[in-house]
């Protein structure tokens, strides 16, 4: 741990933006028409460009430097490669690339890839091209074209590489590109927390709620409604860092990064320009960013010396160039396809009675955030962050839209992720105290050890999605259970499963069809965005 490198806060924050703001750059330039996406593509890296510059600059613009004096800190070389090797090995263990067992979710994330890569951008499909007489029966049709519709942006690079390389090293290179992005988070909330600790990655891989505490219980009563480890209430449902990684990486990963660039912020003006790139990756983490970036106006250490400054500061030209551009070209593209929020509503209305969503909602606060606010309100009880998270998080199970309630699964991704680099902070701060203490040989008072306790109790309990998953995924390979991540292969050739030992096909077309959009030549994106695209591979 000896030799160290300093690790620039305005340096790193550039290579963050760069990381979130590429893949954006090479959709607008594919799947965009020259004359459009071009133009769009120069000035969101001008946006990227300024933004980083201005990071340097501290509340009020015309002064330079952080508010806090705080530029960057020395990190130990070791620390920083050990780092990058867990994120290497969490990324592979949690299904990237598809070198290993992975979770349900893996099959249609290969699917998507596949065609990015086998086909011309934007993706339309042939429905002559499907040969399965299931699939055929369950899409009731066999002329004409459809469209994927999805959250690809992340894809891009690696689709990119693909192209030029084959499909086994666009899944190399795949591998390492959500590996950077999870180092980038690791290493971004050492920088926020400013220590060196192992608590760092621990409790990133492991943060969760208390969702064993459910699971025992149904494990005793087989109560109606589980759906899964953390899906145990019918209505909605927190993910775990690991769980949303082994199913969405594309949309969790480049969510980290960006929270991280926010944390990081000297100042609000980069705000809107942060908040809109997600907007490509996860249109409901967005709109969970939303009050987080908001928060960020009452950080006393980012307000210039006039607060009136702060709205117009957030309302920056660079900030309102990039929402414009995310909002004209991603906007359009979703609404292509709205099958995905077939089922939504107020939650509410998806239970018995108005009593027992009060129900499931109190338990949901009591196994998810409730303990959080316990341990931490004594530090973080006047950080605006901690504050916007936990509201945020009372608030958004109010709302469901799909039959998993995605809305609720992916608009809390910001929130948690604010309370698990708060919590890390805290874990990190208690054993740092706790190395003093043994140095001057000085007790721990008793309602302090209480409390390391309890935090301690919480972190290891909250672990326990995440070792079911390895467990699940480690264990499957080692029994050498088949893998699936090709039972679907492409959505233009869908190639289902023949034994129906784990999805029939008639179940995984049903969901692909949630992403394929038919009439989509009507729409404004394809009628006025979209490049030309024929409904072919290359």
């Amino acid at each position: 741990m000896k030799k160290e490198v300093l690790v620039r806060r305005d340096v790193f924050f550039a290579i963050c933006a760069a990381y979130v703001t590429i893949p954006v750059i090479i959709f607008l330039a594919g799947y965009i028409k020259p004359v459009i996406g071009i133009p769009a593509a120069v000035l969101l890296a001008a946006c990227c460009v300024y933004s980083c510059i201005d990071f340097c600059k501290g509340p009020d613009i015309k002064l330079t430097g952080q508010a806090d004096g705080f530029t960057g800190m020395k990190m130990p070389v070791k620390y920083l490669i050990i780092l990058a090797v867990v994120s290497l090995v969490t990324v592979f263990l949690s299904g990237v690339g598809e070198y290993i067992y992975s979770m349900a979710d893996h099959v249609f994330r290969r699917a998507i890839f596949n065609d990015l890569i086998n086909y011309k951008w934007p993706v339309i499909y042939d429905y002559k091209t499907q040969i399965n007489p299931r699939v055929i029966a369950v899409l009731g049709k066999t002329e004409g074209t459809t469209a994927l519709v999805y959250y690809t942006a992340f894809w891009m690079p690696a689709a990119l590489f693909g192209k030029v390389f084959g499909i086994a090293a666009g899944n190399v290179f795949l591998l390492i590109w959500t590996s950077l992005g999870v180092w980038l988070t690791l290493v971004g909330t050492a920088l926020f927390i400013r220590r060196i600790s192992w608590a760092v990655p621990i409790i990133f891989i492991t943060f969760s709620g208390l969702d064993a505490l459910p699971n025992i219980v149904h494990s005793l009563t087989q109560y109606e409604g589980f759906m899964a480890i953390e899906h145990w209430l019918p209505t909605f449902a927190y993910m775990s860092n690991f769980t949303q990684l082994s199913n969405v990486f594309n949309q969790c990963v480049p969510v980290w990064v960006l929270m991280v660039m926010m944390l990081l912020s000297s100042n609000v003006r980069s705000t809107g320009f942060i908040g809109s790139l997600s907007f490509a990756y996860s249109p409901w983490a967005t709109i969970g960013m939303l009050p987080l970036a908001l928060a960020l106006a009452f950080r006393k250490q980012l307000q210039p010396e006039k607060k009136a400054k702060v709205i117009l500061q957030l309302l920056n030209p660079f900030g309102i160039v990039s929402c414009i551009i995310m909002l004209a070209v991603f906007g359009p593209y979703y609404m292509v396809s709205t099958s995905a929020s077939d089922e939504s509503g107020f939650a509410w209305a998806f239970c018995k009675n108005f009593g027992e969503f009060i129900l499931f909602w109190l338990l949901l606060m009591i196994i998810e955030v409730i303990p959080y606010v316990l341990v931490l309100w004594k530090t973080q009880k006047k950080e605006p962050l901690f504050i916007a998270s936990v509201i945020s998080l009372a608030v958004i199970p109010l709302y469901k839209i799909s039959y998993f309630n995605d809305f609720s699964m992916r608009a809390s991704l910001p929130a948690l992720f604010v309370i698990s680099v708060l919590f890390t902070e805290l874990i990190a701060a208690m054993f740092a105290d706790e190395k003093q203490r043994v140095r001057k040989a000085k007790k721990r008072p008793k309602k302090e050890s209480r409390r390391c306790f309890f935090v301690l109790l919480l972190a290891v309990i909250c672990a326990f999605p995440c070792m079911v998953d390895l467990f699940l995924i480690l264990g499957s390979e080692f029994t050498g259970e088949k893998h699936y991540e090709n039972d679907i292969g492409s959505f233009g050739r869908i190639v289902g499963e023949e034994n129906g030992s784990y999805y029939s096909t008639e179940a995984y077309t049903e969901s692909v069809m949630l992403r394929m959009a038919d009439g989509y030549e009507d729409t404004i994106f394809f009628k006025y965005l979209a490049a030309s695209s024929e409904s072919r591979q290359e």
